[in-house]
């Protein structure tokens, strides 16, 4: 098991990740367990929205 835990949580989309991932659950609100086989999936599904994110501020700043 691979758990997971958010410092700020503001801005995830939980629900997404969590049906991608089967076998994964929310133990609290910033946190996700996931079954250890899919940690490369779940690196995935949670830091691609987040680099598009910073990709995108690079642009607008620049």
């Amino acid at each position: 098991m691979v758990v997971i835990r958010f410092a700020k949580p503001k801005g995830i989309d939980f629900p997404y990740p969590m049906s991608m991932l089967h076998g994964s659950m929310m133990t609290r609100p910033n946190t996700i367990v996931i079954p250890g086989g899919k940690m490369g999936l779940a690196m995935q599904l949670i830091f691609t929205p987040m680099i598009l994110r910073l990709l995108d501020l690079k642009r607008r700043a620049g």
